[in-house]
């Protein structure tokens, strides 16, 4: 199985804030998709990371899995005594998600959205094509341009009005493919090294986790998990561009069922200067999927979306 496990957050998608000009990578997918992760240094992406470091013995969490809301940063929290082991959290998100025997049938996917930013009406299509971790994803933003990015093996390139057609390195492509994975929880530990719960909170009677999953690169991302109900319910990082860091906060809603996995429909960004809704329109497990586009295009090669079967 080459998928990760966690809200659909991981996803990446690219924004480009008109007003400022300042480019905004949206993991978390939410991507992740999206996507979803903070950085230090510029060490070169690493494909595998090592098993995360044994936490304290994990808190029993029982419920149904239901939708959740994220979690208020004035939440009040535990002492850090009394948190569970992050690796219980983590695989109590991943039962959430799904059967077991739902999730390793996953080897690729097709993903369509929408993009909206909220108050300025600017409005986005994006499209994500991945298979066994390699991805391709054009995002079209209307009266601002075409962005895409693409992995295949150990490549992983981006393009956009701004910084143009490029490959790239280090923390910044670790961070595209995290974003990439569908479902985190469950793969965290092919892009991170270690695992650790830093808090839980209260948050309108329901009890939340977060759980801090870091690289030795320096790329750290914060997942919130609802304790009942063991889905993701938040994240949050610092995304690293050309330009600098950009802080963000997403929350995930609308949980549905699509063949036997449990997806956040709904991403709300906050990404301080502007906030950015993503939803799911369609999305098809194990759809056809043409790699040729993967790759970097070369001198000449024109992009093109590749088919979703």
């Amino acid at each position: 199985m080459a998928i990760a496990r966690s809200a659909l957050v991981r996803c990446p998608s690219v924004i480009v804030d008109s007003a400022s000009c300042r480019r905004l990578r949206l993991g978390p997918l939410l991507l992740a998709l999206t996507l979803g992760s903070a950085c230090t240094k510029s060490d070169p992406a690493s494909t595998d990371k090592a098993t995360a470091q044994p936490g304290t013995p994990a808190a029993k969490a029982d419920g149904d899995a239901a939708p959740a809301d994220s979690a208020p940063a004035d939440a009040k929290a535990d002492p850090a005594s009394d948190l569970p082991a992050a690796e219980g959290i983590l695989a109590k998100a991943t039962e959430a998600m799904g059967t077991p025997e739902a999730i390793a049938k996953v080897h690729s996917f097709y993903y369509r959205g929408t993009i909206e930013m909220i108050g300025q009406n600017i409005h986005g299509d994006l499209e994500i094509w991945w298979k066994d971790g390699d991805f391709f994803m054009e995002q079209v933003v209307r009266g601002v341009g075409e962005m895409r990015a693409g992995k295949l093996g150990d490549e992983i390139w981006a393009e956009d009005p701004i910084n143009g057609r490029r490959t790239l390195s280090g923390v910044e492509a670790e961070q595209h493919a995290w974003a990439s994975s569908l479902l985190l929880a469950a793969e965290w530990q092919r892009h991170f090294d270690t695992a650790r719960t830093v808090e839980a909170r209260e948050v309108e009677g329901r009890r939340i986790y977060d759980v801090r999953l870091s690289s030795t690169s320096g790329l750290e991302v914060t997942m919130s998990f609802d304790a009942e109900s063991g889905l993701q319910v938040g994240q949050s990082f610092e995304q690293v561009t050309p330009m600098g860091t950009q802080p963000f906060e997403v929350r995930f809603e609308d949980y549905r069922e699509v063949d036997g996995v449990k997806l956040a429909f709904r991403q709300v960004i906050d990404a301080k200067i502007q906030q950015i809704v993503q939803e799911i329109t369609e999305v098809r497990i194990n759809a056809e999927v043409d790699e040729t586009r993967f790759g970097f295009p070369r001198t000449g090669d024109v992009v093109r979306q590749p088919k979703a079967g």
